[in-house]
């Protein structure tokens, strides 16, 4: 896993394989750490568990670094949001870890690559219909885009606002009607 993480997730020169060891060994020894995962509503509820601890440490660390005890509160524009090198490490390999188990998987390639041919012919279907198919919340900024450029960005965002499956469904009804 480190050696994934270092080579696709880490500046040049700002870790090694044997401190992402380490770091990564300190993960596996939280308490919340799944030891196994079954595919079970108990294992699941387990893993949703870890992402939430995982994203409190991360935000804890990220606001004890950039608004240390005694300091006055932050404004807006007026701070720099500081994350320490431990939860970068940290963030790192679970980047690492999603791509060895999750995005590395056999036919993940050929699935993103559908994905991206689903989504530009729904773009273009929407966009083809456009006002009719965006949902009434998008058509008046459509309507009001002053070019080709902005209505386009409307779509994107229409596009952007839906759930996988409701993209999937919305291509299915624009792309090929009647089938």
């Amino acid at each position: 896993m480190a050696e994934l993480t270092l080579a696709a997730y880490c500046p040049p020169d700002s870790t090694s394989v044997s401190e992402l060891t380490d770091v990564f060994a300190r993960l596996l020894e939280l308490d919340c750490w799944p030891r196994e995962f079954d595919g079970s509503l108990a294992a699941s509820a387990a893993v949703k568990r870890l992402t939430s601890v995982l994203i409190g440490r991360l935000c804890g660390a990220a606001e004890h670094a950039t608004r240390p005890a005694g300091r006055p509160p932050l404004t807006r524009y007026a701070a720099s949001l500081l994350i320490p090198r431990q939860q970068k490490l940290e963030c790192a390999l679970l980047k690492g870890v999603t791509a060895h188990y999750v995005m590395n998987r056999p036919g993940v390639l050929a699935a993103q690559a559908r994905e991206r041919e689903v989504i530009a012919e729904l773009a273009e279907a929407v966009l083809a219909g456009a006002p009719v198919t965006l949902e009434l919340l998008f058509r008046p900024e459509f309507e009001s885009a002053p070019d080709d450029r902005a209505r386009l960005r409307v779509v994107i965002d229409q596009i952007a606002s839906l759930t996988d499956t409701s993209a999937v469904a919305w291509h299915h009804r624009l792309h090929a009607p009647g089938t």
